[in-house]
């Protein structure tokens, strides 16, 4: 779904520097952020899809990795 909201600035600041920290989109930031305060503010009214939930859990991994790698930066062959 597509949704448009304002950002106050000094939080459009902060998810820009995460996207740009986690080599992530600016999209995907907010959509982890959102779902972390969201189940934790909900967690006994909330209904979670679990599948959904796992699924974002390992992309989150994945980008986490990938950014990491990419500080590390190229490893010379020996």
């Amino acid at each position: 779904m597509r949704v448009t909201i304002t950002l106050d600035s000094q939080v459009a600041a902060w998810a820009e520097q995460a996207s740009d920290r986690q080599h992530r989109s600016l999209s995907s930031v907010i959509n982890s952020s959102l779902r972390t305060a969201l189940v934790h503010d909900s967690v006994a009214t909330l209904a979670i899809d679990d599948a959904a939930e796992l699924a974002a859990a390992y992309a989150d991994l994945d980008h986490i990795m990938a950014a990491e790698a990419d500080d590390r930066g190229p490893h010379d062959a020996a």
